[in-house]
């Protein structure tokens, strides 16, 4: 998964190189510094998998577009969600990054609101076994039965087996996931699928990404063509590469409409000699 130092060294490589636009990255914490990075140059950034609220301030990140929704919506969804079923007492456990610390934000907002009750928050460090730890073992000493899990897919398998051992996957409880995982790819890459498996049977997920699954294929036929290869875009994913894109999962169809709209709005400019766009008016063409 990409870091932020690393985005921002590709962002200054590509300056250098004149790229038109950069599209990516999953990860708010990424796509943050990334777009601050870019605005130096006032180069637009697409970006389709980061959420958090945050990144919705032009000031801030005066070049920065999303073919994705942020996660004011998806807080009171999850809130929502919860109230219908009859579950007014939650806690949340929380990658703490921009994504997490700003969807918990929402979902405490979102609470106050409804009149549901945040009975505690706890938050772990993206890839720490031990922080995740703390994390769980926290909610488990309240009173709280409904869990809301704010996640990466790199570390839902250790947050369900602790889980477990300390007595939270049993009858009485519910797990909610805010976003569309791989639930799958977790098993099946697992040293214990049928144990994995068993872990995340009755787990709910909320999320707001559209379920077009079937465009999966459809969106790696086009990548393959590779039709923004002479359009000077850099693509940045989990691993930092142009020349691939991970499986798009439920963030597809927003890959898909990302990348289709810097091809489109590029299409409609006029290179100067020496290869460059007017970028005020290409990240016009964007969000239009």
């Amino acid at each position: 998964m990409a870091q932020p130092s690393v985005a921002v060294k590709h962002v200054v490589a590509w300056q250098e190189e004149g790229r038109h636009a950069i599209v990516g990255s999953l990860r708010s914490a990424v796509t943050g510094p990334l777009a601050l990075a870019a605005s130096i140059d006032a180069t637009p950034v697409i970006a389709w998998g980061s959420t958090a609220e945050s990144l919705s301030d032009r000031d801030t990140y005066p070049t920065l577009g999303r073919t994705v929704q942020s996660d004011q919506l998806l807080a009171a969804g999850i809130v929502q969600s919860a109230k219908a079923i009859g579950w007014t007492r939650i806690a949340i456990v929380y990658v703490n990054d921009a994504w997490g610390r700003g969807l918990t934000q929402g979902m405490v907002s979102a609470a106050n609101e409804a009149g549901v009750e945040v009975v505690a928050s706890s938050d772990f460090a993206l890839g720490d076994a031990q922080k995740i730890e703390n994390a769980v073992t926290v909610i488990a000493e309240t009173t709280a039965r409904i869990v809301v899990c704010i996640s990466y897919d790199e570390d839902l398998a250790r947050v369900a087996e602790v889980a477990d051992r300390v007595g939270m996957l049993i009858e009485g409880y519910a797990w909610i996931l805010p976003a569309l995982s791989d639930i799958g790819a977790i098993i099946a890459t697992s040293s214990d699928p049928a144990k994995t498996q068993q872990y995340f049977t009755g787990w709910m997920v909320v999320a707001l990404n559209p379920l077009h699954s079937g465009l999966d294929a459809r969106y790696r036929e086009v990548k393959e063509s590779e039709p923004l290869e002479h359009l000077n875009v850099g693509i940045l994913d989990g691993s930092v590469s142009e020349s691939t894109v991970k499986g798009c999962d439920g963030y597809c169809a927003a890959i898909y409409d990302a990348i289709w709209t810097a091809a489109i709005a590029m299409s409609s400019m006029e290179l100067a000699e020496d290869g460059s766009v007017d970028k005020a008016a290409l990240l016009t063409a964007i969000r239009n």
